[in-house]
């Protein structure tokens, strides 16, 4: 695969770290909310655990990029429950196709979640697992590496 996609996905991953903590209360758990939800975004579905809260200032929606050349749109969102904050992003870089060799360049080492086989990397207090569907590069990333498998869903 291009070197210029590999390093444009690895600037990426670097862009999910610098996301800062904030606290946030759960209003839907206090008023009897359902708990769990379905989140879709750019077409792949993720679980939100009861008790998550989304940051709507943290909130990724087709912003385009361009790394060596190579044009890619992200989408993601943030969640936090307590001191705990999960990001989730979509990368889809067009007609690059991203495969799971493109996900393992990006780093990581292979990891089986919830049956979703991708690359799980630790970058100071981030966990971060990213792997390939529908081909794009799909990347959550945490402080607690624990909850990630309660965000994928197959």
């Amino acid at each position: 695969m291009n070197k210029k996609v590999i390093f444009g996905i690895s600037l990426l991953l670097i862009a999910i770290f610098a996301i800062g903590s904030a606290s946030a209360f759960d209003f839907d758990l206090m008023l009897g909310g359902s708990g769990n939800e379905t989140v879709t975004i750019d077409g792949i579905d993720f679980n939100i655990p009861a008790g998550f809260s989304e940051d709507p200032n943290h909130e990724t929606v087709n912003k385009t990029n361009e790394q060596s050349g190579i044009t890619y749109v992200t989408n993601g969102k943030l969640y936090e429950k307590g001191d705990t904050i999960v990001t989730m992003l979509v990368a889809d870089y067009g007609k690059h196709k991203v495969t799971d060799e493109i996900a393992e360049s990006v780093g990581g080492d292979a990891k089986t979640i919830n049956n979703v086989n991708g690359y799980l990397a630790h970058k100071g207090k981030f966990s971060v697992f990213n792997y390939a569907k529908n081909d794009k590069l799909v990347v959550i990333s945490t402080n607690d590496e624990s909850v990630i498998g309660d965000f994928i869903m197959e």
